[in-house]
């Protein structure tokens, strides 16, 4: 099972809480976890709504009546959301008052405590009791795919948009293609759509947006997958923030069995929103030494990120025809120190249909090279969506790197 962080909303005044909550989740045995601090109900309700919160923790210090209006608020827009209270002893007013007390925020919503200041223990037991509502819970979300580099031209839009265009094809009107990137977004081009509405629209309208809502933004290409392009330019581009992405992300997963996003080479704050959300990020790179040593410093960055490695996939992408000189699988991997999960061979048809928008895995090509590569790439999401961490191709070194190895391209290697 992939694990992917947990999400935890604070609420409060005190500014010793952030405090004990970074010394609590030092103390936690080899889990995720990512905080957010707010000081009001009215910023904890929009970043609910964006961020969708496994765990909210709220200081029992408030109005009982707002709290319980934050409650019904919060289960409505975050649907399986634990809503736990943090309170100190001598807040209880003494033992004879104990339980009317913890009656009275359990009726105003409280679903679970934690005593403070926090403790590593208690906070993993509470953790082990959300992992597992939340194991039982993955089936009503869909599987978010995301391709990522940290360096142009390496082919990961081609990448992105031939997947989302082949899970569609097994899943239709079940898979959402979101061009997250931003600037240079190139998805509906790829696939010779014209988009009356973007991503923008999507952000434009965040207090009526909803799964329905996502859809009819979306456009349907004819393989029956849909698309939520990018800004139409950079002006557009500047709406959409990291809370944003958070918001849409979390509404396609609800509404879709598959989200594949593609995002922009680099590593910002709306990247980050994007892995945050991601259960499996395919991360590209071509065979040159350039991509190579840039990938070297890439990947442990994503780890500092708590983008571990369950959660990866190395992609080779030969997206240009082999020439003299041209590095090795053996001393690419020898260079990153793992293994990659896939190798897509160059093929020249792949460019053509890049330009045609027209997507090559659409095409009768599924059984040998690219197509094949695909399609395995594909069984990956697709496992992963029925409960099944997939095993990605391993070993492809002996299969590309041998004599015959010639007829996967499509083309005669000199």
């Amino acid at each position: 099972m992939l694990e992917k962080p947990v999400h935890i909303l604070v609420v409060g005044h005190d500014p010793l809480l952030r405090e004990e909550w970074e010394a609590a989740i030092e103390g936690l045995p080899a889990r995720r976890v990512l905080v957010t601090h707010v000081s009001g109900f009215a910023h904890a309700e929009d970043l609910a709504r964006n961020r969708q919160p496994e765990l909210v923790c709220v200081e029992l210090n408030a109005n009982v009546q707002d709290l319980r209006l934050f409650a019904k608020e919060l289960y409505r827009t975050v649907p399986g959301t634990v809503l736990a209270g943090l309170f100190r002893e001598d807040q209880l007013g003494g033992r004879e008052s104990d339980a009317t007390v913890l009656i009275d925020y359990v009726r105003a919503g409280i679903q679970d405590f934690l005593r403070r200041p926090l403790s590593s223990t208690e906070l993993r037991q509470l953790l082990e009791r959300l992992f597992i509502q939340r194991i039982g819970l993955q089936g009503a979300v869909g599987t978010v795919a995301s391709f990522v580099s940290n360096k142009g031209g390496v082919g990961k839009s081609t990448l992105a948009v031939n997947a989302a265009a082949a899970l569609a094809r097994r899943y239709p009107d079940q898979v959402l293609l979101i061009d997250a990137s931003l600037q240079l977004g190139v998805c509906a081009l790829m696939l010779d759509v014209v988009p009356k509405t973007t991503i923008v629209d999507a952000v434009r309208e965040k207090t009526r947006l909803d799964e329905t809502m996502l859809r009819q933004l979306a456009v349907r290409h004819e393989c029956g997958l849909y698309v939520l392009a990018a800004p139409a330019n950079a002006i557009d581009a500047s709406e959409v923030d990291e809370e944003s992405v958070y918001r849409v992300l979390n509404l396609a997963r609800r509404a879709f069995s598959f989200v594949v996003v593609d995002t922009f080479p680099m590593l910002d704050s709306t990247v980050m929103a994007v892995l945050d959300v991601t259960d499996l990020g395919f991360i590209v790179m071509q065979g040159t030494a350039p991509s190579v040593v840039g990938m070297v410093k890439f990947l442990p960055m994503l780890k500092g990120l708590g983008f571990g490695e369950e959660r990866q996939r190395l992609v080779l992408n030969w997206n240009h025809r082999n020439f003299s000189g041209n590095l090795k699988l053996t001393d690419i991997e020898q260079q990153l120190d793992r293994e990659l999960d896939y190798v897509f061979p160059y093929q020249k048809g792949v460019l053509i249909a890049a330009n045609t928008g027209k997507p090559y895995i659409l095409g009768t090509h599924r059984y040998f090279g690219f197509g094949r590569e695909m399609e395995t790439l594909i069984d990956d999401i697709a496992l992963l969506r029925v409960g099944r961490a997939g095993e990605p191709s391993r070993n492809r070194i002996a299969e590309v790197d041998a004599p015959r190895a010639a007829p996967l391209t499509g083309e005669t290697i000199p």
